[in-house]
């Protein structure tokens, strides 16, 4: 009898999911642009690091969003690079302002059990 993959009796078994982007951010007037958004039931857990790779002090600032609200104190001027833990993660999104565009990486895990 073949076992495809790991099986378990537990009845609740984890998943670590890793995803990275990089997106050309511009001024977004304050509007979140959606990075990634929930669409189960899960409780999702997971660390969001964000890097700002903009070239010039006026290229745009990026903000973090989560589940549509902005995380206080986390805006990243061009060449500045955080990370921050989180529970309960339903959505991630960006806001960028100011002038030109900025590339911006994104890199995130999501952990969570089913």
């Amino acid at each position: 009898m073949a076992q495809l993959g790991f099986c378990s009796s537990n009845s609740l078994n984890a998943v670590n999911d890793s995803v990275c982007c990089t997106i050309n951010l511009e001024d977004t007037g304050e509007t979140p642009v959606t990075i990634w958004e929930d669409a189960t039931d899960f409780v999702i857990n997971g660390t969001i690091m964000m890097e700002n790779n903009g070239t010039t002090d006026t290229s745009p600032t990026v903000e973090l969003y989560v589940d549509d609200t902005a995380v206080a104190g986390f805006v990243l001027a061009p060449g500045e690079c955080r990370s921050i833990t989180l529970n309960d993660i339903n959505s991630i999104g960006v806001v960028g302002e100011g002038t030109g565009s900025s590339s911006v990486k994104i890199s995130f895990s999501l952990n969570y059990k089913f």
